[in-house]
């Protein structure tokens, strides 16, 4: 690890990242979030190879970066914040990068949060923003990618159209970045706090506390949506899947690879060593731009063709 990588996992260590998620009860939690989210704003941008304007999908706002020469292949680009805080600012100029380095229309939905709703109104949101972009491209001309817990609506996106929403075609690849799922079995809590010595950002504990966030007083919230790797993943597309081998949900790593072999779903494990949560998106040291750039070439690769699993 270079020197500098090494500088920036102390100065996040020592700016308590971690205790924004713990040390408080739940509602002080929420409150905490639903005030940083009142201060949130959507950015205003600019850029002139793109169209970039907002829709409203059941009221919540997508924004869409539609390239002026015609794109064939678009990507639903979910922004992770543990279901409680909105997308920043910085994570969507980010989603511009991105479509302009993939040649991919990006659609970023402002997704409602468990700090007002139970997860299935988050699913029912992401899901019909994705059949609105079904109007435009076709399903195997769309990719979904999702970090952190817009990972878990991404990859969620499978056992939720199977789960009595079988006239929606499956998109034709998924990228799960270090997704947001809660500890299923003993052995995985252990891994958890295993590793939870070694993550910078996010502490094994709020992966308990999100079960009752999730539901948001709710019983009727679908299992998979919290346990997502116990979800029914028949007729998934290509996975890929990225992790950094030292952060907490790495621990679910394993249950979601026995999942993609049980259900026979072509996929990539692919976990950097010594990286943390959700490193391909914050490409600021050596170490994370080589993963910007590696999701970079996958989605602009030939999804079809992708097969096998590592």
């Amino acid at each position: 690890m270079s020197l500098k990588y090494e500088i920036l996992k102390r100065m996040v260590r020592l700016a308590g990242i971690k205790r924004m998620w713990t040390g408080k009860s739940t509602d002080e939690l929420l409150e905490n979030r639903r005030r940083h989210n009142a201060e949130n704003s959507i950015p205003e941008l600019s850029d002139e190879a793109f169209d970039i304007c907002r829709t409203e999908v059941q009221g919540f706002p997508v924004l869409k970066l539609i390239h002026k020469n015609r794109a064939t292949r678009a990507n639903l680009f979910i922004i992770g914040g543990g279901m409680i805080t909105a997308p920043r600012p910085s994570a969507v100029k980010k989603a511009l990068k991105f479509a302009r380095e993939t040649g991919l229309d990006v659609f970023v939905p402002y997704y409602p949060l468990c700090t007002d709703y139970p997860l299935t109104k988050a699913y029912e949101m992401i899901h019909e923003t994705y059949r609105t972009m079904l109007r435009d491209y076709a399903a195997d001309r769309i990719s979904i990618l999702g970090t952190s817990s817009g990972g878990n609506l991404a990859l969620g996106m499978v056992p939720y159209i199977n789960a009595g929403h079988q006239d929606t075609p499956m998109p034709g690849y998924i990228m799960a970045i270090s997704p947001g799922t809660c500890v299923a079995t003993e052995e995985e809590w252990q891994k958890m706090q295993e590793l939870d010595k070694k993550d910078v950002a996010i502490p094994a504990q709020y992966m308990k506390t999100a079960v009752d966030i999730m539901r948001h007083g709710d019983d009727s919230v679908p299992d998979y949506m919290i346990w997502l790797q116990n979800g029914n993943f028949a007729d998934c597309p290509h996975v890929t899947f990225i992790y950094g081998t030292d952060e907490t949900l790495y621990a679910c790593a394993p249950s979601f690879e026995a999942a993609m072999k049980r259900y026979g779903v072509h996929y990539d494990m692919i976990a950097g060593e010594g990286m943390f949560h959700c490193y391909p998106v914050f490409p600021i040291v050596k170490e994370a731009r080589e993963g910007w750039n590696m999701m970079v070439k996958l989605m602009k690769g030939d999804w079809g063709t992708c097969s096998g699993t590592r």
